[in-house]
């Protein structure tokens, strides 16, 4: 699994951003508490990451705090609820 992923933000648009490490960009997905603390484009970012791993997809989620990505895990042990 990803846990964490640090390096130039290159796009942001509710609710994706793009990140450059070493050359690659990451998609991720993130909440809008993320987002208000993004730095401006260009920046280095710090996120922690979920995978999700579906049949049709591989959704990499990016979170400014663990807290944040911890409420996410739990909320996904919920019955009928997604990311």
């Amino acid at each position: 699994m990803i846990g964490f992923i640090r390096g130039k933000l290159i796009a942001k648009s509710p609710p994706q951003l793009m990140v450059d490490v070493g050359g690659i960009g990451y998609e991720l997905d993130a909440p809008m508490s993320t987002f208000y603390g993004l730095p401006p484009v260009g920046a280095e970012v710090s996120l922690f990451t979920h995978l999700v791993v579906r049949e049709d997809a591989h959704i990499l989620f990016g979170f400014g705090s663990e807290r944040e990505r911890r409420m996410f895990r739990e909320l996904l042990k919920v019955s009928g609820i997604g990311p």
